[in-house]
């Protein structure tokens, strides 16, 4: 079934050499987080899905608050690096960038996708390895979060929607624990109205 989710696009063109974005994603990457690279003529392998054997969104948080910092980092089991990032934290399924990112490591710089700072990208082609953390700050909670990358290893290689585990708001926790809490309750007075 990982065929289904991984779909492997090998285009060969002519012999000139492709050009991309070494400055950072333009605001046409932003909803679908697709490369903008011209190919004026290079062999393009692109890698879509939500898994990748070479590359993974990480974090270590499974929950958020308003204001809290949640720390992100791309592994690499090559640790060969990567060349490319655009990163954003996502409703699952979402399309629009949620939150906002703060202090932007060496090598990187924050955009305006859907609001101020809401999307990471680099801002040249220097290598990136997993000593690199982006730090998201939701500005309220959005119920449950994805970190969602695409990582360029180069210009013509390249992984589109990356995403990290889930993560949950705390509206979206107060909510459960109220309805577990609740369920808890109705039980007792049942049980205790049939006594």
């Amino acid at each position: 079934m990982m065929l289904v989710y991984l779909v492997t696009f090998i285009t060969f063109v002519g012999s000139q050499t492709a050009s991309g974005y070494p400055s950072g994603a333009p605001a046409s990457s932003c909803n679908s987080m697709m490369p903008r690279h011209k190919l004026n003529g290079s062999s393009t392998v692109f890698i879509s899905g939500q898994t990748s054997t070479r590359y993974s969104v990480v974090t270590m948080a499974s929950n958020y608050s308003v204001g809290d910092v949640v720390r992100v980092w791309v592994e690499d089991n090559q640790t060969t690096g990567y060349k490319g990032i655009l990163l954003q934290a996502r409703t699952p399924n979402g399309h629009s960038a949620r939150g906002t990112w703060r202090s932007p490591p060496a090598n990187t710089k924050l955009i305006a996708c859907d609001e101020g700072n809401d999307t990471v990208t680099h801002s040249n082609t220097m290598l990136k390895t997993h000593n690199d953390v982006y730090e998201w700050v939701p500005g309220k909670s959005y119920g449950k979060i994805q970190f969602v990358a695409t990582i360029a290893a180069s210009r013509s290689v390249f992984w589109v929607q990356l995403k990290s585990s889930t993560i949950n708001g705390a509206s979206h926790l107060l909510y459960s624990n109220c309805n577990l809490i609740l369920t808890m309750f109705a039980f007792l007075i049942t049980a205790a109205l049939r006594y």
